[in-house]
C-alpha cells in the first residue's frame, strides 16, 4: 500500500461532466454514456395539448347546442292540428244571421223531361229548381 494519491489523468480538452452522475463526457459525445442522460443536448418538453383540446372540445359543444336551439325554434310547430274525437260538437246557442246584403232572387222553375228510349227506359221525373233562402 501506498499513501501517494491516485493518478490524475487529464481529461481531453472539451471534456465535460454529465450533469446526472458526474461521469466524463467526451468532447465528441452527446449523451452520458454512464447513465444515458443528455449531456451536450437539451430536449424540449412534450408541448401541453390538454388545454387546447379542452378549449376546442367546449367550443364544439357550445356550437351544437347552438344549433340544436336553433334547430328546434326554427321547427316548432306552434299550431297544431285540431284533435279528432268520436263525440259529437257540443251544439252552441242559435244566433240570429244576419241580413244579406243583396236580395236575394228567385230564378223561375225549370222542368226537363227525358224520353224514354229503348236503351234508357226510365219515366221522366220532372226537376226541382234550386232554392234560395226564403223570407218570411
Amino acid at each position: 500500500m501506498t499513501l501517494e494519491p491516485p493518478a490524475v489523468v487529464p481529461e481531453p480538452k472539451g471534456t465535460i461532466r454529465c450533469p446526472r452522475c458526474n461521469a466524463p463526457v467526451g468532447p465528441d459525445q452527446d449523451w452520458c454514456l454512464e447513465c444515458g442522460a443528455p449531456a451536450r443536448t437539451r430536449l424540449a418538453q412534450t408541448p401541453n395539448w390538454r388545454l387546447p383540446v379542452i378549449v376546442i372540445a367546449v367550443v364544439a359543444i357550445l356550437a351544437g347546442a347552438g344549433l340544436a336551439v336553433a334547430f328546434v325554434a326554427l321547427t316548432n310547430d306552434s299550431t297544431s292540428a285540431p284533435a279528432t274525437t268520436s263525440a259529437p260538437p257540443v251544439a252552441a246557442e242559435p244566433t240570429a244571421a244576419p241580413p244579406p246584403t243583396t236580395p236575394p232572387t228567385t230564378a223561375a222553375p225549370t222542368t226537363t223531361t227525358t224520353v224514354p228510349s229503348a236503351s234508357n227506359p226510365t219515366l221522366p221525373t220532372p226537376s226541382t229548381p234550386a232554392t234560395t233562402d226564403k223570407q218570411p
